[in-house]
């Protein structure tokens, strides 16, 4: 089943441009977004472990990280295309 997580790190895990990197490696991660510092929306079928463990091959151990789930029980003031991607567990489509 298709989950959406919240990727939230430290700067010591790295820049927001070397976690990009290593998402776009990973092969769980099936699309991404951001738009808040230090912060990404992952979208996967694998577990949070799974996760964690490709990341880690990826990136290491340094600094301080955390894949959760989220859930239905949510609230904020994000863009629409964020909420878009967290209820459909894809991105919008562009329309041209």
């Amino acid at each position: 089943m298709t989950k959406s997580y919240l990727l939230v790190f430290s700067d010591k895990t790295g820049t927001k441009d070397e976690v990009k990197l290593a998402l776009n490696k990973m092969t769980k991660v099936k699309t991404w977004r951001t738009d808040m510092p230090n912060c990404f929306y992952v979208i996967s079928d694998n577990s949070a472990q799974e996760l964690y463990e490709e990341f880690t091959s990826i990136r290491g151990t340094s600094g301080r990280f955390l894949f959760a789930e989220t859930a239905s029980n949510r609230q904020g003031l994000l863009p629409s295309d964020t909420w878009y991607l967290l209820k459909n567990k894809k991105l919008k489509s562009k329309e041209t």
